[in-house]
């Protein structure tokens, strides 16, 4: 029994680090390299609602008196610093306040944050991007001699010599008030910058703010000691109204986030009578520092009007939304001036000319925020319904359904447009008037129970739609927490990438383990990005769990920040530097390394020996390496090999690097079950997981269930040239590349029993490309897993490869007629050429289909413009290069392979056809032609494995007879091929291009040598538009099948992707007949001056494969049902869906959608730790519409 095993995974993006702007040349990354810190005028801009309802004086206990800084709060239990003589301050990167016991901690004298200084002192806490100084590249004295600003976590005490943060350099604040001492160096006045040479270039700060570090964008809160001395310590506890208490939490966020620009609006009265509706704004959106005249910064004006609002008002939640959406789109006044004389009064400098809103935008801020806090059920407020009913006729069905109908509240079943509001000011332009998109994110807190209970379901419906988060508060501790958690929310990035792994199951192939691998890694300013490894698993209850069998994901598809995976010993959450395969790989110190030597078709132990053969002397090896001589060769080697020759982590010792794991930015983890050692099949199996870095290494590990162990890593020489890039890691706009393409494998079984021994006649071969690291393919034997062998490598100098291009084409495994051995077929690669802005040109490599011997490496065939042998078809048209992985069919069902679908850049899907053993009757043609050379709205380009689906047109013909119409029917067999455009390497740069999701039918279904009489390709005239659901409107059967026959009478169907930007950047999957796509729909900004909050949102959509219609429905409380055409994920970029079988018969899609909520009860063991509540927790992946349990079959008798 052969098995080819090719399986994916997510990709984690976390703490998303600077760049530059767009270069003429591009590739993915652009949706990680952004600069935060040098646009000075770009900060988030928040409209803070604020409930003045009538409800508000209403009393509540707070435990806790309120916080003075005044007071000298007492020492606690097992305190660090009882004397208070270190001022330490801690931080937290959820805004959670941290024990006094926390390492999380740093003494005052070192924090050179002079925007911190005063929120600590009065408030005590802040929150804001904070960076800690890491030194590198140290001299034989151990003195430093380059170093760069990183994220403060997760660094302790004793591994932070200075901090600093990014509001600094925002607000351009150039004092740095810095009392420690450093190993080298001195701190002056300025703003942080990195030293990236060793004999030039300033230390810690620089004069010139374009210079300026970008550091990590992780946000974090920082508190004094005597804040949590306070928040921990016995103190009394008093009676306050709801009022009071959302006024101090509101003025402490304020106070303590400066850079941030805030604005405030409360309701208006609204009286039982209709007037004096909605809301006003009483402080239009400014910095906190701004200048207001008369020594009254905005800080103050903000702070005394919240002092000023009384509790007086009805409680009109979408009204006064609906205003907030016309202050943020620079429309005229509408509810802000219907309450004139009510205080505080509205601000009229937010208009201009008055009765005019100035929209708070600027050129680098194209997202608004709201924060929504109230404590009640909206009422009065049904004055703006018709109103926002007017904005949600303007969408499509599709859009509609998704986030434009009401939802209900309270027990009175009421319904309130609040929500389909919200979605619409996320999702549509809210400012026309202005060039781009502004949109708005709104977050929601509800305060109090019976804001909670009444109208929680609301709120939180508003924040999932508004793309926020909602936060039910039911005390002042957690009002405080909520605001902090929502501020965080807005400051940080987090974004995931790419698609699960799946670890197929050898004895029983039609379900998958249960094992769900993370590959994850965090940008940084330099080359050399961090990477790492996590497991969860999926449970019988439904959804994804953590070793601790809580749920592990959240509504957003991200791990939840207090799960801790499988291998770890902490909770490490969503973080890429704790636990996981990284936390493993820091503790390791003896490891099997290898490096390819192709020469001798070999793998080598990697040390200088080795490599001084490979390069044929010391010196060549030196060039190489970029070293003057073979001590610093040993040193850098060494580093290679994880030895922390430079004390990275300052721990006086040298013996293993902290971070070893490069990042797997394009490499998804395969995983291959050898079985159980034992032979006993109820035994554990040998699971192991083989993934590549862009540090250059293809690493093996062992997963044994709660721990993990790397088995070898290998390296190709090529890398090891970057090795010295890897470890200066200077600032660079251009990321270093390695083995970053995904492995496939090869398994036979010889007798079928579920264990892989080499000594019984099995084996297991690997197979894998280099993506943006090259332009070569490896094979290994790894029959042994704990003993690789190399089989075979080919690159683009190999006799016969010529046209080979970045080799992202993962192969495919194959049988084909006339070869005895099995085959890997491939498409020829990408040409950076098509990296450049503009119309795509014509490339010189990539541009072809290649079939190769899986054993030996030889070349069986191509298909290429080259000119033509005995091995390749010379194909002249084929003129664009082909990044994505070919689609294959075996038509006639005897176990080969006849046919070969694949996509290329230029818009085009190519067939190859392999009718018989003779290789002379094997063809090529192109089967659709859906792009253009010369109209920049149509270049569209193909890099994604076209999926293919036998089936059956139910062809509907319609004729008129006497007038009247007649419908005959006639089934067509078919293969239906189903690819969406979108250039993968420019996800958000480009956005010209109009591009689509394609179903295309091939009635050609015998394979055969088509050389004469080649079909004419298939051009978008051929194709019916179900962008819209067709049959939406149509009630009679003739109306029904007039729009069959018009869609079967087509050559397949086209599905436009209209918003801007958008694009397909995974395959689909079909299941039943029902098709699952993604899209990525970039936040569209300018990158020459300024940078985004969000890098986009993925859409999973789901229409029926043959008509294009709708198949999934939403059912409102009172059974309602609404069509749901896609489903939306906010930061995310989706790639090839995940198709998992569980134990539950429960097919799911792993992913794309995360799945339903999860909220979990007290089962009387006490309230569960989390995902109590919705907008918490989800199950990881998407329930398809169908399942895999039995079904019982009936005979059927009929009766004369």
């Amino acid at each position: 029994m052969l098995k080819h095993i090719c399986t994916s995974l997510f990709f984690f993006l976390i703490a998303v680090i600077p760049a530059i702007a767009a270069n003429s040349y591009s590739d993915d990354t652009e949706l990680f390299i952004y600069d935060f810190s040098k646009a000075g005028d770009f900060r988030p801009k928040i409209l803070i609602i604020f409930d003045n309802s009538g409800s508000m004086s209403e009393t509540m206990e707070v435990v806790k008196e309120e916080y003075n800084p005044l007071t000298t709060y007492a020492a606690l239990n097992r305190d660090p610093d009882t004397a208070n003589t270190k001022k330490y301050i801690y931080y937290s990167t959820d805004g959670t306040v941290p024990s006094i016991t926390s390492t999380k901690r740093f003494p005052d004298k070192i924090n050179a944050c002079a925007s911190s200084k005063t929120p600590l002192s009065n408030i005590g806490y802040f929150q804001s991007q904070v960076w800690s100084y890491l030194f590198s590249s140290f001299n034989n004295s151990g003195v430093p001699r380059q170093g760069s600003w990183v994220s403060v976590s997760p660094y302790v005490e004793s591994e932070m010599y200075l901090v600093d943060c990014k509001q600094d350099i925002t607000v351009r604040n150039t004092a740095n008030p810095f009392t420690g001492t450093l190993p080298v160096g001195s701190v002056t006045t300025g703003y942080p910058i990195n030293k990236t040479a060793n004999n030039s270039g300033s230390w810690y700060y620089t004069a010139n703010v374009a210079n300026a570090a970008s550091g990590s964008n992780t946000s974090v809160t920082l508190y004094s000691a005597n804040y949590l001395r306070w928040y921990y310590g016995p103190t009394g506890y008093s009676v306050q109204s709801r009022l009071k208490i959302a006024k101090d939490a509101v003025k402490g966020i304020i106070s303590s986030t400066p850079g941030v620009d805030f604005g405030l609006a409360v309701y208006n009265y609204n009286d039982s009578n209709g007037g004096k509706n909605g809301g006003r704004v009483v402080r239009r959106i400014l910095s906190n520092d701004e200048d207001m005249g008369g020594g009254v910064t905005a800080e103050k004006n903000i702070l005394s009007t919240i002092d000023s609002l009384g509790a007086e008002t009805n409680t009109p939640l979408c009204e006064t939304l609906y205003e907030a959406y016309r202050f943020f789109g620079g429309q005229s006044v509408f509810y802000g001036d219907d309450d004139s004389s009510r205080t505080p009064a509205r601000d009229t400098l937010a208009e201009n000319p008055v009765g005019t809103y100035k929209s708070p935008y600027d050129k680098c801020s194209n997202n608004g925020y709201v924060i929504y806090i109230t404590d009640g059920e909206p009422t009065q407020d049904t004055a703006a319904n018709t109103l926002v009913q007017g904005l949600i006729n303007t969408l499509s069905s599709d859009e509609k359904a998704a986030y434009g109908t009401t939802v209900g509240y309270g027990s009175s079943g009421s319904k309130s447009y609040l929500a389909a509001l919200a979605g619409y000011m996320k999702h549509k332009d809210v400012n026309g008037g202005s060039p781009g998109v502004q949109t708005v994110t709104t977050f929601t807190v509800g305060f109090g129970d019976d804001a909670v209970s009444g109208a929680g379901n609301l709120l939180a419906e508003t924040a999932r739609r508004g793309g926020g988060t909602y936060y039910p508060a039911t005390d002042s501790t957690a009002l405080t927490q909520a605001l902090k958690s929502s501020l965080l929310a807005i400051l940080r990035i987090n974004t995931s990438l790419v698609s699960p792994a799946i670890a197929t199951n050898n004895f029983d192939r039609t379900r998958s383990l249960n094992n769900i691998y993370y590959a994850m890694f965090e940008p940084d300013s330099g080359p050399r990005w961090k990477g790492n490894l996590k497991k969860l698993i999926f449970s019988n209850k439904g959804y994804v769990v953590d070793i601790n069998d809580l749920p592990a994901i959240k509504t957003d598809g991200t791990i939840i920040e207090s799960a801790q995976t499988y291998w770890s010993d902490e909770r490490d959450g969503n973080v890429v530097v704790k636990g996981g395969a990284q936390a493993m790989l820091a503790e390791k110190s003896s490891r099997n390394l290898y490096v390819i030597n192709n020469s001798q078709v070999r793998l080598d132990a990697l040390n200088r020996t080795n490599l001084e053969s490979i390069a044929g002397n010391a010196s060549a090896l030196n060039t190489h390496l970029q070293v003057a001589d073979s001590t610093e060769a040993d040193t850098l080697i060494n580093w290679a090999r994880g030895v922390d020759v430079d004390d990275e982590d300052f721990d006086t010792t040298t013996t293993i690097r902290r971070f070893i794991l490069g990042d797997p930015l394009h490499s998804r983890p395969l995983v291959i079950n050898y079985g159980p050692p034992s032979g006993n099949l109820n035994d554990s199996p040998d699971l192991r997981i083989l993934m590549g870095t862009n540090a250059g290494f293809l690493h093996m590990f062992k997963d044994s269930g709660v721990s993990i162990d790397e088995s070898w890593a290998v390296i190709p020489y090529e890398f090891m040239a970057n090795q010295q890039d890897l470890r200066k890691n200077v600032e660079s706009s251009s990321h270093i590349y390695g083995v970053d393409s995904s492995p496939v494998a090869l398994i036979k079984d010889a007798n079928k029993n579920g264990i892989i021994k080499s000594s019984e006649g099995d084996f297991a071969w690997l197979f894998m490309g280099l993506r943006g690291g090259g332009k070569s393919y490896y094979a290994f034997n790894i029959s042994s897993p704990d003993v690789p062998a190399l089989k075979w490598s080919i690159n683009s100098q190999t006799t016969g490869f010529s046209q080979l291009g970045q080799t992202w084409s993962v192969p495919e495994v194959a049988f084909v007629p006339g070869i005895t051995d099995p085959v890997l077929i491939f498409a020829g690669g990408y040409d950076i050429n098509k990296s450049s802005i503009g119309l795509g040109v014509s490339d010189g490599s990539g541009s072809g289909i290649y079939m190769v011997n899986a054993n030996t490496g030889s070349l069986i065939f191509s298909v290429t413009p080259a000119s033509g042998s005995t091995t390749n078809l010379n194909m002249p048209a084929m003129a664009d290069s082909m990044p994505g992985t070919v689609a294959t069919l075996d038509s006639d069902g005897d176990g080969k392979i006849d046919r070969i679908y694949a996509g290329d850049t230029g818009g085009n899907i190519w067939r190859v056809d392999l009718p018989s053993a003779n290789k002379a009757d094997w063809s090529a043609f192109k089967f659709a032609s859906l792009g253009s050379d010369s109209v920049q709205s149509a270049d569209r380009r193909f890099f994604t494995q076209p999926v293919i689906v036998r089936t059956i047109n139910k062809e509907v013909t319609r004729t008129i007879v006497n007038g009247m119409d007649q419908y005959t029917y006639k089934e067509r067999p078919f293969d239906a091929v189903l690819i969406g455009s979108g250039d993968r390497n420019r996800p958000s740069s480009e956005s010209t291009v109009k591009n689509a999701y394609f179903m295309l039918r091939d009635y050609n279904v015998v394979a055969k040598d088509y050389k004469t009489n080649t079909p004419a390709a298939l051009v978008i005239s051929d194709l019916y538009d179900v962008t819209n659901d067709p049959f939406v409107g149509t009630t009679t059967d003739s109306e029904i099948l007039n729009v069959r026959a018009a869609i079967t009478g087509k050559k397949g169907w086209v599905y436009w992707l209209n918003e801007s930007g958008e694009k397909s950047m995974g395959a689909g999957v079909v299941l039943q007949g029902k098709l699952y796509f993604t899209s990525f729909l970039p936040q569209v900004q300018s990158f020459q001056e300024c940078t985004i909050q969000s890098i986009g949102a993925m859409r999973q959509y789901m229409i029926d494969m043959h008509y294009g219609t709708t198949f999934r429905y939403v059912v409102d409380q009172d059974g309602n049902e609404t069509p749901v055409r896609y489903v939306e994920v906010n930061n995310k970029v989706a790639d090839d869906l995940v198709v998992h079988a569980g134990d539950d018969s429960k097919v799911r899609i792993i992913g794309g959608a995360p799945g339903e909520e999860v909220i979990l009860k007290d089962e009387g063991n006490g309230e569960p730790e989390r995902c109590t509540a919705e907008g918490e927790c989800s199950q990881g992946a998407d329930e398809a519409e169908m399942d895999m349990a039995p079904k019982k079959i009936y005979l059927y008798e009929g009766v004369q």
